[in-house]
């Protein structure tokens, strides 16, 4: 069948082609840091008793998530067992602490809080550290040069569009472990210095108790979101966030019949404030849950 036709033909060498790149990246990758592969399409329904899949609602109700986290990274040294998450996506994705305050963005996240729990049920007398949160676009992309290059530098520029995206801790030891020939721009972790040695503006990194605030607001929000599952709550409320509507790609767009030009149907524009009012917000969000 990939061979009855042209077309069909096309796209299976473009899958090989892919898959070609992608083996040959995820290899460099590996190869600059110290972490190794210690789980792939790890289900959740293999990690029966952890807290961070069944999430208490109530003393009565539990909600179960289900999920597969694409590929766990470790790295140990006597103390510490240092983690790294990989989510593989067929587009371009960017981590976006204001959309996961809303609500929108959490997947992440969430993988993290169950590879770091299996961590800890695995190695209880180490201390167990977030290293990364990434997505790894899977691709196979194109260049634009100046200039002629060698087969060696076009293949370096292609590391460069490859590299992950996501949020890293800013621990430098961590950041280290991740790319340990990292000087000014990594090609492994979207991570850049400036000419003093400290990490660029540009730079997606976390400090190791913001990441706690983080991680405890998710918890928080899915709780949240259960309990208005249980509640009933199907209200039709629609959002917009850095230029993208929850309409766009939503499963039920075609039955719940929300028109903009129709009066009181309003899309609800959410800002995007910067990290450390995020972080503030998410502090104070979850001290008004507990009164």
């Amino acid at each position: 069948v990939l061979y009855s036709s042209a077309r069909y033909e096309y796209m299976t060498e473009r899958m090989y082609r892919i898959l070609k790149r992608t083996i040959r990246t995820l290899k460099a990758q590996l190869q600059e840091g110290d972490f190794i592969p210690a789980s792939f399409e790890m289900s959740f329904s293999k990690v029966e008793n952890l807290e961070s899949v069944n999430i208490a609602l109530s003393e009565g109700e539990k909600m179960k998530l289900k999920g597969r986290i694409d590929r766990i990274d470790t790295c140990q040294d006597k103390e510490h067992v240092y983690v790294k998450v990989i989510d593989y996506k067929s587009g371009s994705k960017r981590f976006d602490l204001a959309a996961l305050y809303y609500g929108l963005q959490l997947q992440l996240v969430v993988y993290m809080n169950v590879a770091t729990e299996i961590e800890r049920k695995n190695h209880p007398d180490k201390e167990i550290v977030p290293a990364a949160l990434l997505y790894y676009h899977v691709s196979d992309p194109l260049i634009r040069v100046q200039e002629e290059l060698t087969e060696k530098e076009i293949n370096q520029e292609i590391l460069k569009e490859l590299r992950t995206t996501g949020i890293v801790s800013e621990d430098e030891r961590v950041v280290s472990l991740l790319d340990k020939n990292f000087t000014d721009k990594s090609l492994v972790v979207p991570v850049e210095r400036k000419k003093d040695g400290s990490f660029s503006v540009r730079s997606s990194t976390i400090a190791r108790e913001d990441y706690e605030t983080v991680s405890q607001f998710v918890n928080y929000k899915i709780r949240q979101f259960g309990r208005e599952i249980l509640e009933g709550n199907i209200e039709i409320n629609p959002c917009e966030q850095g230029g993208k509507q929850s309409c766009t790609y939503c499963a039920y767009r075609g039955v719940c019949d929300f028109e903009e030009k129709v009066a009181g149907y309003d899309i609800r524009l959410l800002e995007n404030p910067p990290k450390e009012e995020l972080l503030e917000k998410m502090k104070e969000e979850m001290e008004k849950g507990k009164e």
